[in-house]
Formats: structure tokens, C-alpha cells, sequence
């Protein structure tokens, strides 16, 4: 066995659930939506966590199709990200039974000490420049990466 136990952990994430999960093989943070997000809306999502410190492609992206919630569990802490954006209802609703938490749409909150956002539809926040606002006022309560105050 070669690297360490966060990475044997990552590779065995990507083995078990490849097929669900696009994007950065070791993410900061972890992107649910029930249905594969468009080009524009993963650009814009790469370039808000690159605005907040995380840099370029920090993002891996799951669309967890037939996923019950044991196994979306067990495939974000095999992940192991600093955050986790749900880009829709339907994700986000998965995301709490996964954790046995509330997770509301427009506020954070923090499933094993991580910060979590949900929206009710991302995609469709990205037509107007007033609910790109109100998107990135949402994205903007992640953490900062390297903020030693987060």
C-alpha cells in the first residue's frame, strides 16, 4: 500500500463511486446537484472557490443518481472536503439525511465540522447579475481557505 491513509482512503473513494463523481480528483470542495451541472455553472463554481483561496479546479462534482444516503455519506467523508456546496433541493435534502441534519436553502450549516451551503437551484441563479449576487453572497459564507479565523 503506497501513499498515506487520506490518500488510500481518496483512491478507494474514487474506485468505489468514480461513476458518480467529474472534476478535481482531490477537492476541497465537494459540489452535490441531482442532475450534472452545466459548463457555465462548474466555471462559475471554480471561480468563486478560487476567489475564497481555494484555487483553480478545487471542486469535485456529484450527481448522486441512484446513491441512497448511507452511500453519499460514506463517499463525502472518503472525499474528506473542507466544504460541500448542494446546488439544488433535491441534493440538498440528501445531503441532510445523509448527515441527520436540516440543511436550509440560502444558509449554511455544518455537517461533522464541515461548512455546507445549499441552494434551491444554482443553475438558475446565473441568468441575472442581481441573482448572481445573491449566489455569490451564499457561496461567501465558506470558509476562506487559509483564513485562521474559519
Amino acid at each position: 500500500m503506497s501513499g498515506n491513509k487520506y490518500e488510500v482512503a481518496l483512491d478507494e473513494t474514487w474506485e468505489l463511486f468514480g461513476q458518480y463523481m467529474s472534476g478535481a480528483h482531490a477537492g476541497l470542495c465537494c459540489v452535490i446537484s441531482s442532475e450534472s451541472l452545466s459548463e457555465a455553472a462548474e466555471k462559475a463554481l471554480d471561480s468563486s472557490l478560487a476567489a475564497l483561496g481555494y484555487g483553480h479546479d478545487a471542486c469535485t462534482f456529484v450527481v448522486p443518481g441512484d446513491l441512497d444516503q448511507q452511500a453519499l455519506f460514506v463517499l463525502i467523508e472518503g472525499l474528506d472536503p473542507i466544504c460541500i456546496v448542494a446546488a439544488d433541493g433535491k441534493s440538498a435534502a440528501l445531503l441532510g439525511q445523509a448527515y441527520h441534519l436540516a440543511v436550509p436553502s440560502g444558509k449554511a450549516t455544518r455537517p461533522l465540522g464541515r461548512t455546507a451551503v445549499s441552494f434551491l437551484d444554482f443553475e438558475s441563479l446565473l441568468k441575472t447579475p442581481q441573482d448572481k449576487q445573491i449566489a455569490w453572497a451564499l457561496l461567501k459564507k465558506l470558509p476562506r481557505f487559509g483564513d485562521k479565523r474559519s
